[in-house]
């Protein structure tokens, strides 16, 4: 014989006088709920970053000027020699002037940014 026989026989009228007890709350209420804090979360963690890298680009869209050293997202080194509405030309080589949109400009580059090996 089981020696917890006893025990689970005890237990038996306890199980028997508790009546089941409905969910507490409104389900409609808690997926809606539970919505509402997954978007939070996903605001916070991808939308909310994302608009600010935006904004900095626009920003520094904005500030180009004559004389800035800039990389493109094709990865091509210059230095700006004319600032328009939507274009900017690049002087990249001294035989060599490219025209580009000004977002296809990735970044202005520092003294520290420079590529290596760059003779000038």
């Amino acid at each position: 014989m089981n020696p917890l026989a006893p025990l689970w026989m005890g237990m038996l009228p306890l199980a028997k006088a508790a009546p089941a007890q409905p969910p507490a709350g409104n389900p409609l209420l808690q997926s809606l709920l539970f919505i509402g804090v997954m978007f939070a979360i996903l605001y916070f963690l991808m939308i909310r970053p994302q608009r600010k890298r935006q904004r900095e680009h626009l920003d520094m869209m904005a500030a180009l000027k004559k004389g800035d050293k800039v990389v493109t997202r094709g990865g091509i080194y210059g230095i700006i020699t004319l600032v328009r509405d939507k274009t900017v030309k690049l002087k990249v080589d001294d035989h060599c002037e490219l025209t580009v949109s000004k977002p296809a400009i990735a970044a202005i580059l520092s003294a520290a940014d420079e590529p290596e090996g760059e003779a000038q």
